[in-house]
């Protein structure tokens, strides 16, 4: 199964409960957002115009991918990716979307993720 990893570095910002997101978010690059009945999050480049550290964050995220549309039938494709991470104490955070899944992770564990997952046969495409 091929990966792309995305350029640059992510960060996960928590935003206020009522927080108004100006519309210029939704020209960014990508960006995640997140609310539920207890919390408002933000998933955006670093490198985007948001004054993020007015909030509680989490920066130095990079991201891979799933480089092709993942059916909703298919089993257990995300787990054969984050349980060898998490046996090699990695932490990811996961996002999906209707056609793929998104793994974030820390920057510095980027080469041994590629690594790991290299040995077990997926290849990283750009």
């Amino acid at each position: 199964m091929k990966l792309e990893i995305l350029e640059g570095t992510y960060v996960v910002i928590k935003l206020p409960f009522d927080y108004i997101l100006d519309q210029k978010i939704f020209n960014f690059q990508f960006f995640n957002i997140t609310k539920t009945n207890s919390e408002f999050s933000l998933v955006i480049r670093t490198d985007e115009n948001f004054n993020f550290k007015e909030f509680p964050f989490e920066d130095d995220w990079n991201i891979f991918k799933f480089a092709q549309t993942l059916d909703f039938s298919m089993v257990g494709v995300l787990e054969n990716v984050i349980k060898p991470l998490s046996e090699n104490g990695i932490s990811v955070f996961v996002l999906s979307t209707y056609d793929t899944d998104y793994v974030m992770f820390k920057s510095s564990n980027k080469n041994k993720i590629i690594k790991i997952l290299e040995l077990l046969d997926y290849e990283f495409v750009n």
